[in-house]
């Protein structure tokens, strides 16, 4: 009878044994895959915080860009306008410039019609 206890004990002792190797042996296995995991997820966040500076960066130059860029035309547009009342402003002394030819061809015709007329 008490042999049949050592034996019970014996077995009892080596699954429990067995049951906690494999549950360390899982424990250990899970540890070392989620260290694994975390390693990785540290360089790519250490990656994603490169990338994120990197593009603030670039967004800052770019604005900083746009900002000129909207200045020079700005004054593209104000010098653009000048320039085109200036054209009109020509364009109406030429105009005025053909209206007195027009009279001053119509008084030279006049003077030699009536020195012809009167001749």
């Amino acid at each position: 009878m008490a042999s049949e206890y050592i034996e019970q004990l014996g077995a009892v002792v080596g699954l429990g044994g067995g049951a906690g190797g494999g549950f360390f042996a899982i424990k250990w296995f899970a540890e070392w895959i989620a260290g694994r995991l975390d390693k990785r997820e540290a360089r790519l966040d250490d990656t994603a915080a490169k990338l994120i500076s990197a593009l603030e960066k670039r967004i800052e130059t770019l604005t900083e860009r746009l900002d000129a860029v909207e200045k020079m035309l700005a004054d593209c547009q104000r010098m653009h306008s000048k320039a085109e009342a200036e054209v009109l402003k020509l364009r109406a002394v030429v105009e005025g410039k053909g209206i007195i030819d027009q009279k001053a061809q119509a008084i030279v015709a006049a003077d030699r019609l009536a020195q012809m007329g009167g001749e």
